[in-house]
């Protein structure tokens, strides 16, 4: 959306595969961490609740915390264990616990054929430090090489782990099983709450003598918070993936194999025997490339098979397994240094002011071996910059037009030195031109560039004085964008007005296909929108993506946005390509000042997306109680919330479904919802409650009185779903509150369920006991 090229987008992401495998995840703070001691401190672990929206998780701490975190653009989170999650890699096996199948994170060796080891082994140091590892987060997902453990940094587990002092935590709802509210226990273990939930359980002995086990981690829940942490072994924290990061770049983009991107320097720091061993298939070892050992190269491409190509100052080129090499972070001083060292004959300095060729096709040529050449290059192409390294092999580092590119040295002309003499036989006038080109923003002759440029910035007076020029284009593009699109979302209002008085188009599409409204709906600026809607532009004009600025306005939270475009007559209920209106999108948000402007606009409460959800199932899918307690105030037809998607599920079903309490509460209590109506399987929502053992779902709609002998498509009431559960209490709630003797096939009488009840209380399977 930014007109020079930076900043933010306003493309709204979908749910993707990480939210539904990452709930339930054990995380620790991640790289872009800005929250203090939130998680309690470094190392410290929490467990993934549920995602708020792609870009944000719940995550509850161990010490009880529980906040929302970002994991999309910014990454606070590292997920440091997802076998709680059930992830697993079937056909494989731990090879040294013999744990079958791996679950969780899957670490292959990239140095011997066929070995695996599961999280626990490979950060308990199990194999050869020395070797390399690929993570494989989930089946199927792409590889991610690292570097050897043995150079890598361990940070020490803390939370909930044998030894640690703990008191019930958020989820709770097991009576008084602890003894009390504020009575404490000891975990003693670790253990499975199921074999498809690994590591997601504490087995506690509470100080009242009781003992059971409950989940840390098992569908996001945290029956437990600790008091006083114990240490749970330690982890290679730079080696666990960032929560929300999904997949690998692909072949052909210029960041490659295990990180290596094109012009990264690299050695070579591996024993000879395990070099000329992992060489095998991947361009084999010959005496020539004794050079590699101890001398830094460059990458200057990624082959077909992911392998690597490496060029040296020698001027040889060599293709290595990606195992083999080790990235290099360059500093200036190093970089000066080697320069020193290698090319002592070099006329270039840091800090020198060099000018790009403008012969394209001749820089083309010269960038072969030199960094190569991309099409992002072509507006470098005549324009000054300033060298900011010097690589082994000569070639240039330059910042040129706000981005570094790697350049021949061939392929740029120095104009002065980084003390600011100028350069020997070059006219003061030109180095005086070209010094003003540099500080200028890089303004070349284009004119559309100046006019964008100047836009941008809010120089209405140069705007007018470019307009004057009779090649001037009032609706020219720069960098994918026109002069009224950067004046737009920059909130230039004398820009647009000296615009206005040219031969304006104001529905010009950028690349995302936005217009200029929707730039301005994007950068907080209603004025703009206004203006725009003077001059005629369309409020409802749609993106690549099918937004409008009105859904625009609610994403980004722009509470002026959303309120002018719907004074000025937008349309409140326009679907996005994913069927989202923007009052879906106001929920997801958790906007209940939009929910409400849209619903007294005329918002729509019965649209559905794509999925089938219209905004009462949203709301009960999110579990967003203030937004259900509003849509339901404004209810047009009180029939709406009982309409069932195609799959049968209505609002309550939903909030069944996902244990979303005080959601069904409105439902029942103020929306009247039918408690009895049935899916495309025939389950009521007292069937999915019992199904998933949400207890005060069940309370709730036995209370209000549901019929609780409705049979499902397999002839199964909710007592069958009881019985197969083992919830004993559940099942002496539904024979306190009707007579269940009507049982398909088995006509219990009351003898047998309780010889059932006896059964099962002597069985050694976990029986929890709820509040009734």
């Amino acid at each position: 959306m930014e007109p020079s090229g930076s900043g933010g987008s306003n493309r709204v992401l979908r749910p993707s595969s990480h939210m539904m495998e990452g709930v339930g995840a054990r995380v620790v703070r991640g790289p872009d961490w800005k929250w203090g001691k939130q998680d309690g401190g470094e190392g410290h672990l929490g467990t993934v609740r549920n995602f708020e929206s792609p870009e944000e998780v719940v995550v509850v701490w161990d010490n009880g915390t529980a906040a929302n975190y970002r994991c999309s653009g910014s990454y606070d989170l590292r997920v440091q264990d997802s076998a709680p999650t059930g992830i697993k890699h079937d056909g494989t096996m731990c090879d040294t616990c013999r744990q079958q199948p791996i679950f969780g994170i899957r670490w292959k060796c990239a140095e011997c054929a066929n070995y695996d080891l599961c999280s626990l082994c490979y950060h308990a140091d199990k194999h050869n430090m020395r070797h390399r590892f690929y993570r494989i987060t989930t089946p199927g997902s792409e590889r991610v090489m690292l570097e050897p453990r043995r150079k890598s940094k361990k940070v020490t587990a803390r939370g909930i782990f044998p030894g640690a002092r703990v008191m019930r935590g958020v989820d709770w709802q097991w009576e008084d099983q602890d003894g009390g509210s504020t009575r404490r226990g000891k975990v003693t273990e670790i253990q499975d709450w199921s074999a498809a939930s690994p590591r997601s359980a504490a087995y506690v002995l509470w100080d009242n003598g009781a003992k059971n086990l409950y989940r840390v981690g098992f569908e996001g829940m945290a029956d437990l918070k600790v008091m006083n942490d114990a240490k749970g072994g330690s982890f290679y924290r730079d080696h666990l993936p960032l929560l929300g990061v999904t997949g690998e770049p692909a072949l052909g983009s210029r960041s490659g194999v295990g990180g290596l991107a094109i012009n990264d320097l690299v050695n070579v720091d591996l024993d000879l025997e395990i070099v000329q061993s992992l060489q095998h298939g991947h361009g084999g070892w010959t005496d020539g490339m004794f050079e590699c050992l101890g001398t830094t190269g460059t990458v200057i491409g990624i082959d077909e098979d992911r392998d690597i190509v490496v060029s040296y100052p020698s001027g040889n080129r060599w293709t290595f397994n990606p195992a083999v090499l080790t990235k290099v972070t360059p500093t200036a001083n190093t970089a000066s240094t080697s320069t020193e060292n290698t090319s002592t004959n070099s006329p270039f300095a840091v800090g020198d002011l060099v000018q790009i060729c403008s012969d394209v096709e001749r820089l083309k040529q010269l960038q072969r071996g030199h960094g190569e050449w991309a099409e992002a290059m072509l507006p470098t192409l005549g324009k000054v910059g300033c060298v900011q390294q010097i690589y082994h092999d000569s070639d240039l580092k330059v910042e040129v037009c706000s981005t570094c590119w790697t350049y021949n040295p061939s392929a740029v002309t120095k104009v002065a030195s980084a003390d600011g003499t100028a350069v020997p036989h070059s006219s003061g006038e030109r180095l005086s031109a070209l010094l003003k080109k540099l500080f200028e923003s890089h303004v070349s002759g284009d004119v559309n560039e100046e006019l964008v440029k100047a836009a941008a910035n809010g120089d209405a007076a140069k705007v007018e004085e470019i307009l004057q020029r009779p090649e001037a284009e009032v609706n020219g593009v720069f960098a994918g964008h026109t002069a009224l699109q950067a004046a737009s979302q920059n909130g230039h209002m004398e820009v647009i007005k000296t615009l206005m008085k040219n031969s304006l188009d104001h529905e010009i599409e950028d690349k995302d296909g936005d217009r200029a409204v929707h730039h301005a709906a994007f950068g907080d600026e209603p004025a703009v929108i206004e203006l725009l809607h003077k001059g005629g532009c369309d409020l409802n004009a749609r993106n690549k993506r099918r937004q409008t600025p009105l859904h625009i306005g609610v994403n980004k939270g722009h509470i002026g946005v959303v309120k002018c475009l719907l004074s000025l007559g937008c349309h409140p209920s326009l679907q996005d390509s994913e069927g989202d209106s923007p009052l879906h999108d106001a929920i997801s948000k958790k906007r209940d000042d939009m929910i409400t402007l849209l619903l007294e606009n005329g918002a729509d409460i019965a649209i559905t997306n794509n999925n089938g959800f219209n905004a009462l199932h949203h709301a009960a899918l999110r579990g967003n109680p203030s937004a259900m307690r509003i849509l339901l105030s404004k209810l047009p037809r009180p029939w709406i919330v009982d309409e069932k998607k195609d799959d049968g599920y209505t609002a309550l079903h939903l909030a069944a479904l996902n244990n979303h309490v005080e959601v069904a509460e409105l439902l029942v209590d103020q929306g009247k919802a039918n408690m009895d109506i049935q899916n495309v399987n025939l389950q009521t929502a007292l069937h999915l409650a019992v199904e998933r053992q949400h207890t005060q779902i069940v309370r709730l709609l036995v209370r209000e009185k549901c019929n609780l002998n409705v049979p499902d498509k397999d002839g199964d009431t909710p007592l069958h779903e009881a019985l197969r559960h083992h919830t004993l209490s559940q099942l002496r709630q539904l024979q306190d509150m009707q007579d269940v003797s009507r049982v398909r096939n088995y006509h219990l009488t009351t003898l047998i369920l309780n010889q059932t009840f006896a059964v099962l209380q002597k069985t050694s399977l976990r029986i929890p006991t709820f509040f009734l």
